[in-house]
């Protein structure tokens, strides 16, 4: 695949390099310009094609260095300190904008830079004795470039900015993040700052932005408002979408396409929408991942069952990394005191009390709407309680956020998080990059790798989640929250979907797990399932907990009887 990708990325820059081959109307001004404008949409790129931050005002980023250093100019200051400074202003505003804007929800954010992008385009209409207004800023550079200069910087940068976007966009940083595009939530219970991830891609996307910004600005000679404003905006990231958002190519092939459509139209602004709308038509229906999807997407290597013998049902204990707490110790692990959740008038937990040891498996049962995920995302700090305290090994977690409690709690979830188009491999490796502790990445896939043979699931390691079995997420989901060997483990209906040997896989594997010293709770309904695992079981009903003991002492009793197993 890096083979692929390596030489996908040389033809690309190829072409961009040379505008002889007879194309029509791809001229070296137009290849200068189409690199200037993919280097400053490599950051759009990030922001949105690999991040999923809609960012509907881009254009005034790349706009503003240009605004900057012209008027600095105007005031005397040289281009080769003006320049710079235009950057830096615009990688700083573009923080406070991330800064005020990215903990908005959902559609708010995409508001916010449409905002700043109409503020951008306003200013410079307002202030032509300034900012040139209508008429435009003019720029010009202390030395005189030839075209042939121009284009060779142009391609210099754009082959450093695709660079660049390779070696952030990777490993780590890359399975970040996806979980963030896909999942937030599932994000930070695996320990990842969302808001703060997202702030610094959002900045470094602007960098970008502003470096390829400036350039083509000086390149043209002049900044008109429309550069700055929300059509422009639009523009770019029609481009990315083109060409393929998320991927290494996309701004480079998308900038290309369009402009270039535009070149042997002759009348591009007659027929702007018109050239959009096919353009996009064409894209959707015949390749949605861009036109960079036509190259072919990579196969993933599936490891077989014939290349490496299947774990046994119970792995050896010595594969498996040290835990916190003595191995069947009574010390209490997690404890909940007195703890209730309301909302408004409705009480979704009413003064639970309840430990779980280390070395102890405690299983919650229910029926649906006891309270028993209400319960879990209590202990994992999504809800605070509005009473008691959660304590972990003696900590009270009141203060304690989401991803600074990943380390200490794994979870797995009733419906598995997973990213469908990462491996099984890279969703566990997701969890293992942010546990304390740094690694390179081969130390880290091979944690991953060694997680995932234990649990019988190294036959899918290299198999995008899309493409395993729905009943194997379960397992890669568990196998994922025990990454790191997590003293407490929450455990949400883990046995649901898995065929009679799977079960017994899970069973095996939780009880090397209890015998290592980990603290479980697990939310399950199969009873046969909890009856094998299980040192207590609590039950739970309208927010209370109605029963404690084992098995037979809860299916006896009868508040049990009449709330859970109904007729019997």
């Amino acid at each position: 695949m890096t083979r692929r990708r390596a030489l996908n990325a040389c033809v690309a820059l190829v072409l961009a390099a040379s505008p002889y081959f007879g194309i029509p109307a791809w001229t070296p001004a137009l290849a200068t310009m189409v690199a200037f404008q993919a280097t400053s949409l490599i950051g759009l790129n990030l922001i949105f094609g690999s991040t999923g931050l809609l960012a509907l005002g881009q254009a005034a980023f790349a706009a503003l260095p240009g605004y900057v250093s012209g008027i600095l100019q105007n005031f005397g200051l040289s281009a080769l300190l003006a320049i710079p400074i235009g950057i830096a202003v615009t990688i700083v505003l573009a923080r406070i904008v991330a800064g005020v804007f990215i903990r908005l929800p959902g559609i708010y954010f995409a508001i916010g830079t449409l905002g700043f992008a109409f503020v951008l385009e306003g200013l410079v209409r307002a202030l032509p004795s300034l900012a040139g207004g209508s008429s435009g800023l003019v720029l010009v550079l202390p030395v005189n470039l030839r075209p042939g200069a121009w284009y060779l910087v142009a391609l210099s940068f754009v082959a450093l900015a695709t660079a660049s976007y390779i070696g952030i966009a990777r490993g780590r940083f890359l399975r970040t993040l996806k979980l963030i595009r896909h999942d937030e939530l599932a994000a930070e219970v695996l320990g990842i700052d969302v808001i703060r991830v997202k702030c610094r891609v959002f900045t470094i996307g602007c960098a970008f932005s502003a470096v390829g910004g400036v350039l083509l600005a000086y390149f043209t000679g002049v900044l008109v408002p429309e550069n700055a404003g929300v059509n422009q905006s639009l523009e770019y990231l029609a481009m990315v979408i083109i060409g393929g958002a998320g991927t290494a190519l996309g701004p480079l092939v998308g900038a290309s396409a369009v402009q270039w459509l535009f070149a042997i139209s002759g009348s591009a602004e007659r027929y702007e929408l018109l050239v959009y709308g096919l353009v996009f038509f064409l894209v959707v229906l015949f390749s949605p991942a861009g036109l960079v999807g036509l190259l072919g997407r990579p196969r993933h290597a599936v490891i077989g069952g014939t290349t490496e013998p299947g774990p046994p049902l119970l792995p050896e204990a010595e594969n498996r990394p040290e835990r916190a707490g003595p191995p069947g110790g009574d010390r209490v692990c997690l404890r909940v005191e007195d703890a209730s959740v309301r909302f408004g008038g409705l009480v979704a937990l009413n003064h639970i009390d309840l430990t779980v040891g280390h070395g102890q498996i405690v299983a919650l049962i229910g029926p649906n709407g006891a309270g028993k995920s209400t319960l879990f995302n209590l202990i994992s700090g999504i809800l605070q309680p509005s009473d008691g305290n959660i304590l972990l090994e003696g900590k009270n977690l009141r203060a304690v956020s989401i991803p600074d409690r990943a380390s200490s709690i794994g979870r797995s979830f009733q419906v598995p998080r997973l990213v469908p188009d990462m491996t099984v491999l890279q969703n566990v490796a997701a969890r293992i990059d942010h546990l304390p502790g740094r690694r390179r990445e081969p130390e880290t896939l091979a944690l991953a790798r060694r997680q995932l043979r234990e649990f019988g699931l190294l036959d899918f390691a290299d198999k995008p989640v899309q493409e395993v079995g729905v009943g194997h997420h379960k397992l890669i989901d568990v196998a994922r929250g025990a990454g790191g060997a997590p003293p407490l483990l929450l455990l949400d209906e883990p046995a649901v979907g898995l065929s009679e040997r799977e079960v017994e896989r899970l069973s095996a594997m939780l009880l090397l797990l209890k015998a290592q010293g980990a603290a479980i709770l697990v939310v399950e309904h199969n009873i046969g399932f909890v009856t094998s695992i299980a040192d207590r079981i609590l039950v739970m009903n309208g927010g209370e907990l109605i029963a404690v003991g084992t098995t037979a002492e809860v299916m006896a009793n009868l508040a049990v009887q009449h709330a859970y197993f109904g007729a019997l």
